[in-house]
């Protein structure tokens, strides 16, 4: 029974029985249906059984009939309930609402209905092909090629959809994930002049938000999603209990920022019908917060001739100014809620001023150890004529 397995047959079906290897790496007898068809049933035999030897041998872990029946749609499943069940902050941008969405629904629409055990490398590099093709709107106009980051953060939930079925025990092993190069380092900024080139064109509250993102550094969805319950106008502070990085943090106001939330104290009221309401957002339109304000984000950027920059850099901004204007790191981190000091390497903090200062600073201190030097060079010419001097004097031991 060991060695070669049996065939037998229940009613019209036939099943095969063998000693294979249990996902907690136990052996055992393992039982599988073959269908009504007995030598479809002994080649089905014959292939486990090569599967138990290979996997004897270290060459590939074995896979039973249970995990061969799981679907990319249940490892997904898993997935979303894993990031519910530990809250994690991005998992509307990954997955959406719905656990549908966002990065997560191309994948869906790709790979859902397929096996998981059938998912290879080769197949995920046709998704990231596909990916990368040439788009069109609804409208028939060509979209911007998707980025090489874009499509990582798809790939990545593929990933780890398969490392969680193997830690649940779900899967044996987890197939090999093909990932494009991106480069992570950040290099836009603001300069005061150009943010408000752009705010000029920016319909209000949008230009109010682009203000608190420069003087803040904090990231749009914790703006656009400040309530007035997180507003301590008493203490001058914001207060946000959660954010991405999963911590809540203090903001203090400064003069400018203050000014900028009285506005918006002001501007609470809005028009519900034919009756006035008050928002419990401080940035809404029309009593709601704002979502995707890409397009007129864009619009005001070209119309300021800064095509191309992007909101994010108002982050980046903020974080490099507290920086020049000497603010350690630690307190900038807990101004901009960044958790790791990985952020001075992606956003590219060190511009072309500060490497130019950098060397001038170098200079100064090379012209300043010069001057201060009390060790004088002599040539060899003039280290002869003093030896000549100092025989003469007798003075030369």
């Amino acid at each position: 029974m060991r060695g070669e397995g049996r065939v037998f047959q229940r009613g019209k079906r036939w099943w095969i029985a063998y000693w294979g290897f249990k996902l907690n790496g136990d052996t055992g007898e393992v039982r599988e249906s073959a269908g009504n068809d007995e030598e479809a049933a002994h080649g089905l035999l014959k292939r486990r059984l090569r599967e138990v030897a290979n996997h004897r041998d270290g060459i590939k872990r074995f896979q039973g009939p249970n995990q061969e029946r799981i679907t990319m749609n249940e490892i997904l499943d898993s997935l979303v309930d894993d990031y519910r069940q530990r809250e994690i902050k991005s998992l509307l941008a990954t997955v959406g609402k719905d656990g549908k969405g966002g990065h997560l629904k191309p994948i869906r629409a790709y790979f859902g209905p397929s096996k998981a055990l059938k998912l290879t490398p080769d197949k995920v590099r046709a998704y990231i092909a596909e990916r990368q093709k040439p788009r069109r709107g609804s409208s028939g106009k060509e979209k911007p090629r998707l980025s090489n980051a874009k499509i990582n953060r798809e790939t990545e939930i593929l990933n780890r959809a398969f490392k969680l079925a193997v830690e649940e025990g779900r899967l044996a092993y987890s197939p090999k994930i093909p990932m494009l190069p991106e480069n992570n380092a950040r290099r836009g900024f603001f300069e005061r002049a150009e943010l408000e080139a752009i705010v000029e064109h920016l319909p209000e509250p949008l230009a109010e938000i682009a203000r608190f993102a420069y003087a803040s550094g904090w990231r749009r969805g914790e703006i656009t999603g400040l309530r007035w319950e997180n507003v301590d106008r008493g203490a001058k502070e914001i207060r946000i209990y959660t954010s991405k990085n999963g911590e809540g943090r203090v903001l203090p106001l400064d003069e400018t920022l203050w000014q900028l939330i009285e506005r918006r104290w002001a501007a609470r009221s809005y028009r519900f019908g034919s009756e006035a309401a008050i928002s419990e957002h401080v940035f809404h339109q029309s009593g709601k917060p704002f979502g995707d304000f890409g397009g007129a984000w864009r619009s005001a950027c070209k119309k300021a001739k800064l095509p191309g920059r992007l909101f994010h850099d108002l982050r980046r901004t903020a974080v490099r100014d507290m920086i020049r204007g000497g603010v350690s790191q630690h307190v900038a981190m807990a101004i901009s809620g960044h958790k790791t000091t990985s952020m001075f390497q992606r956003y590219n903090i060190s511009s072309a001023e500060d490497k130019l200062d950098a060397l001038h600073r170098r200079q100064t201190y090379v012209e300043t150890r010069a001057a201060k030097s009390n060790v004088v060079g002599l040539s060899h010419r003039t280290l002869g004529q003093t030896l000549g001097q100092s025989v003469e004097k007798g003075t030369l031991s």
